[in-house]
């Protein structure tokens, strides 16, 4: 009996693995990387810099893991900095980034999102603030979607659309971290109700719509959110590097006062904070002394970031044999597996000899591990 039930916690642990989490992939650099320059994943409107429409096409590079076999790699978009009205993802920190996340094996893309020079050169105020913030925001959206499509479609890039992380530096990361925790319509300013429907909501008009934009892991670089109360339990994970000294983006929560703005966010600081009083998996480094761009070649960055990632990347967001998500097994779980089998449907929670077939074997199994507990 108690061999039985030390196999069976052999069995189940190594179950809960991910096959790839081997070696050191995600955590070292040991690829080479191939490039593919000015993919197109959508477009939409923008504005030229003295107010005239023009559709505007957006861009990305996509830094793959040279010779990877692996068809199942996470995904992670990186956004440049520029205060929403310069930048691109050609910049040398986005650049680096990108090559030592595909070093470590995962896909890695650097997307061009639209900037909005008329609305903070010449009119600058904090509805049009969060304009900027939402364009950039419907862009990368669009960007997730475009592989969510492709992966079902194509499956070009050998990507696991259940393993996508996002993040950015200044611009970028306000963006990404935004993206994540400001889902709520009852959270959006007042001042944007009126144009909520025309600007797209929280999805936008870049493309790709139908399909999924939904990320499980941000890696901010001197970021904020609008507000931290939009963080609540169980939301997505975030590894942050911030300069306490940051006159630009807040290290804490403090003004924003780039174009005569006098916007209120909340830094890096208070966003770990807000996580950690939530039991939220966060993580935060602070460059003691240091300003909004405290970064030299990312090597510390990427080590830091890529290591908290980790563990996202390589767990499991289930328990193998719970198939009603009770943190049990018992006969529920067999009544539950038998009907998987007898309709010829799968589940992976019920793929007990995870054979990526459901069949008496893993009824079997399933039966074994409740009768031992």
């Amino acid at each position: 009996m108690i061999m039985s039930r030390i196999i069976l916690l052999i069995f189940l642990t190594y179950s809960f693995c991910q096959d790839d989490c081997q070696n050191g992939r995600y955590n070292s650099e040991f690829f080479d990387v191939d490039i593919e320059y000015e993919i197109q994943y959508g477009q939409n409107i923008n504005q030229t810099i003295v107010g005239s429409q023009f559709t505007e096409n957006l861009y990305m590079d996509i830094y793959s893991p040279r010779g990877d076999e692996y068809n199942e790699r996470p995904i992670i978009f990186f956004l440049f900095g520029g205060s929403f009205v310069g930048g691109s993802k050609s910049s040398s920190d986005i650049v680096a980034l990108c090559t030592k996340y595909a070093k470590r094996g995962y896909v890695a893309v650097a997307i061009d999102y639209r900037l909005s020079q008329h609305l903070l050169f010449f009119n600058a105020n904090e509805e049009n603030a969060y304009k900027a913030v939402l364009k950039a925001i419907h862009d990368l959206k669009a960007a997730i979607r475009y592989f969510n499509m492709n992966d079902e479609l194509y499956d070009d890039y050998g990507i696991d659309v259940n393993r996508i992380y996002v993040g950015g530096y200044s611009a970028g990361a306000v963006t990404t971290i935004n993206a994540a925790y400001l889902n709520e319509y009852e959270e959006i300013p007042s001042f944007l109700y009126d144009d909520y429907e025309q600007i797209g909501g929280f999805e936008g008009f870049s493309g790709n719509e139908g399909y999924n934009s939904n990320f499980h892991g941000i890696v901010n670089l001197s970021g904020a959110v609008g507000n931290k109360d939009w963080i609540i339990e169980n939301d997505i994970p975030i590894v942050s590097m911030h300069g306490n000294q940051d006159d630009t983006v807040p290290y804490d929560d403090n003004l924003v006062t780039l174009f005569g703005l006098n916007i209120i966010v909340d830094g890096s600081y208070v966003i770990h904070q807000r996580m950690l009083e939530l039991g939220n998996y966060s993580s935060l480094h602070t460059y003691v002394n240091q300003g909004h761009s405290p970064y030299t070649n990312m090597n510390f960055e990427a080590e830091f970031s890529s290591l908290f990632l980790y563990e996202i990347v390589c767990s499991s967001d289930f328990m193998l044999g719970d198939l009603n998500q009770d943190d049990k097994f018992d006969i529920l779980d067999i009544i539950e597996l038998v009907s998987l089998v007898i309709s010829n449907q799968y589940n992976e929670a019920g793929d007990m000899n995870q054979d990526s077939i459901l069949d008496i074997i893993d009824i079997v199994l399933l039966v074994n591990i409740v009768l031992e507990n």
